[in-house]
């Protein structure tokens, strides 16, 4: 037998190590895809916490400027329109978002990373940004920060001062819900596209008085899309942010109670959520 041929045939691989190889690989992969999708987890929790953290400063800026009074934006009865005459969300318009737009440097900071709520919208083809699709990737807290209060008689400005424990109670948080303005209810309902108003309707059909995932309003928060390792980032009354799970945080925390029980009947340390709302996510509607 020619030599050539001979170290030709012994340096090639047979079958069974050709197999070998292929699975030592295909165990590689396998341990290395879950920390490379957890990374990819973080990195995008980074950037959500860096929008927060631009969205707390516009905050701040926004009370500095205006007497020590919080942004009023409140929701008003749909359907909306954007620049262009299409149907699109309310969310930007009628939200404090559009009060703290001249503070913040691109619209795009209304949008999670993850979620991507705000990008996109059913009415047309195309990615956008949240002025032109009227969604949002957070909500305000219209339980104890934002709106009109109407508690001292007459109607009147809300003063960051008023609020207690400005280090505990949230301002801002990530939201879930659809991205398609048919869904929006013109009156009181489960509209799956109103997300970003985190008021007494959505306190009253949420956790605990709805246990189930898809059911009342907790796509909004407990349930929502989109979460980094069950986590949210928040906004706080005093401007910084940080992320915890939902079933972490307490009813006091979005009413400004600290004592007692807030008006949707629970004690005001009762839990939001629970582990097993923390654990899924709901995609309502349409959202890319």
């Amino acid at each position: 037998m020619d030599l050539s041929k001979q170290a030709l045939r012994a340096s090639a691989f047979t079958l069974i190590e050709l197999l070998v190889v292929i699975a030592i690989i295909a165990i590689l992969a396998g341990m290395l895809l879950p920390a490379l999708g957890n990374a990819k987890n973080k990195a995008q929790g980074a950037r959500c916490l860096s929008n927060t953290r631009q969205i707390g400063i516009s905050f701040t800026m926004y009370v500095d400027d205006n007497d020590g009074n919080v942004p009023d934006k409140d929701w008003a009865r749909g359907p909306y329109q954007n620049a262009a005459g299409l149907n699109s969300g309310g969310e930007w318009q009628q939200t404090p978002a559009i009060q703290l737009d001249p503070y913040l440097n691109s619209p795009k900071i209304w949008v999670c990373p993850t979620k991507k709520r705000g990008l996109f919208y059913k009415t047309e083809a195309g990615s956008f940004d949240p002025k032109y699709t009227g969604f949002l990737s957070y909500g305000f807290n219209y339980l104890g920060v934002f709106g009109l209060d109407f508690t001292r008689g007459q109607a009147s400005f809300r003063k960051q001062s008023w609020i207690k424990r400005p280090t505990e109670t949230i301002a801002v948080t990530e939201i879930g819900g659809s991205s398609d303005p048919s869904e929006i209810g013109g009156g009181i309902g489960n509209e799956e596209a109103d997300g970003a108003w985190l008021d007494h309707y959505w306190a009253s059909n949420s956790y605990p008085r709805r246990k189930a995932p898809a059911d009342g309003t907790n796509h909004r928060f407990q349930s929502q899309h989109g979460k980094h390792n069950q986590r949210v980032y928040s906004v706080y009354v005093d401007g910084h942010s940080s992320g915890s799970k939902p079933s972490q945080l307490i009813w006091g925390q979005f009413y400004g109670q600290y004592e007692g029980t807030v008006r949707v009947g629970n004690a005001w340390d009762a839990p939001v959520g629970t582990p097993e709302l923390d654990n899924v996510q709901i995609r309502p509607g349409f959202e890319r």
